[in-house]
């Protein structure tokens, strides 16, 4: 076993596309790489309703489309068996939309709260009520779309392990989120959103999933109070587990 706190840490350093065949190639002047896309990786950034532009212009639809375009080239088991597509679904929630599926949510617990068990008290349930319906005109007022994340269980004629399938479906997102850096304008996010809502029959049928499907909740992609905030963190290697074995 090879101590990784003794190996040169390649994240953990600063590296862009200028320098980085420098850095990476010091001591080992035939070792020449290409690490032109970690920047981009490691400027992918949440950002949250707070950090939101208040009354928007319209996003250019085309932006919209170039997340989803790099979500296509996640890795899926698909390719390799004729008939299969992507498992993940994606259903782009326009203002109408947003606010039906925000009314949906509010809708599923008015009719379930006491049987979910989360609220002791009528009155515990009501305060939370209050506060989702004004997110409606509040938190949620300046997203230009909410992109509904959905796994699809089978989408072929093969039928694959559940957790590849949402592993290939969290790769999808990810790639959007990485290609939403290209767009300092953008402020996204994704959201579990409200489990028991996200999870129910009526959400099924309003994003139009298979039974077994599952929503595995919202990309939210909305404008960016401060477009040109700099990411500036920075992680340590000691963050993430990894041996190396000869």
């Amino acid at each position: 076993t090879i101590d990784v706190n003794s190996l040169p840490s390649i994240v953990g350093s600063d590296i862009d596309s200028d320098n980085s065949d420098d850095s990476i190639s010091e001591g080992n002047p035939t070792l020449d790489l290409d690490l032109d896309v970690l920047p981009c990786i490691r400027n992918r950034r949440s950002i949250f309703p707070n950090g939101f532009k208040k009354n928007p212009p319209p996003l250019d639809e085309r932006i919209v489309r170039s997340l989803l375009d790099a979500a296509l080239y996640g890795p899926f088991h698909g390719k390799c068996f004729a008939g299969n597509r992507h498992p993940a679904k994606f259903v782009v929630l326009g203002k109408e939309s947003m606010v039906n599926m925000q009314l949906l949510t509010l809708q599923y617990y008015d009719t379930h709260w006491k049987d979910l068990g989360c609220w002791s008290s009528e009155e515990e349930y009501q305060s939370f009520r209050k506060s989702t319906e004004d997110e409606i005109t509040g938190r949620w007022a300046p997203v230009s779309c909410m992109i509904a994340v959905v796994m699809r269980r089978q989408s072929g004629p093969r039928r694959f392990p559940e957790w590849e399938e949402a592993a290939a479906v969290a790769c999808a997102v990810q790639n959007m989120h990485i290609q939403s850096t290209r767009f300092k304008q953008l402020a996204c996010y994704w959201s579990s959103w409200h489990d028991a809502a996200r999870d129910c029959v009526e959400m099924k049928r309003f994003l139009d999933m298979g039974d077994e499907d599952k929503c595995m909740g919202f990309f939210i992609v909305a404008q960016a109070k401060n477009p040109d905030f700099q990411v500036r963190r920075t992680r340590d290697p000691s963050l993430m587990d990894v041996e190396w074995r000869s």
